[in-house]
């Protein structure tokens, strides 16, 4: 019986975190706007964070690297550095949106400091070193996709929780 119940929780996990995977490849590969060269707006994370608030860091981790791996082999080429990137994104957003429901203010630190964190701190090098911009040129554009993005993530994750954290959380607690 509880044989049966473990493989049953593996496999819900597995097809949520899929569907949420090719969720996010969709919202980033196909839906994601790039307007310019500097800013691309996309909304890949918010399936993401979803996995991460429901399974926890590892499965968020996993879950944005291979969404990465798999959207970049289809489309622009894969940057190990990138999707080590979305790794730690994946990560830090299950570590701190797991299993609960966050109140605006927490929501708004949150994706502040991690996208200072992943958006500046960590892009900005892969774009000097990587592409070959100047220092001050990477760090310019990554600003800029900070400033455009992180407004978007905090509305469209608030509008989710707010509306489907009921489900959500009720369905990690109920383990359907």
């Amino acid at each position: 019986m509880q044989k049966t119940k473990n493989r049953t929780e593996a496999l819900r996990r597995l097809v949520i975190t899929s569907a949420m995977i090719a969720l996010s490849i969709v919202l980033c590969r196909v839906l994601g706007i790039q307007p310019n060269e500097v800013v691309r707006i996309e909304i890949s994370f918010l399936p993401i964070a979803i996995v991460g608030a429901m399974f926890g860091p590892v499965w968020s981790g996993a879950a944005y690297g291979i969404a990465d791996f798999v959207g970049a082999a289809l489309t622009t080429g894969v940057n190990p550095l990138i999707t080590l990137s979305k790794i730690i994104f994946g990560v830090m957003m299950g570590v701190c949106l797991n299993n609960k429901r966050r109140g605006l203010i927490y929501i708004i630190l949150f994706f502040i400091i991690s996208g200072i964190i992943v958006d500046i701190a960590c892009m900005t090098p892969i774009f000097v070193f990587w592409f070959g911009y100047t220092p001050s040129a990477a760090l310019t554009m990554r600003a800029l996709n900070f400033a455009v993005n992180v407004p978007i993530r905090i509305a469209l994750y608030f509008i989710c929780e707010r509306y489907l954290g009921r489900f959500i959380f009720k369905a990690q607690r109920e383990k359907l």
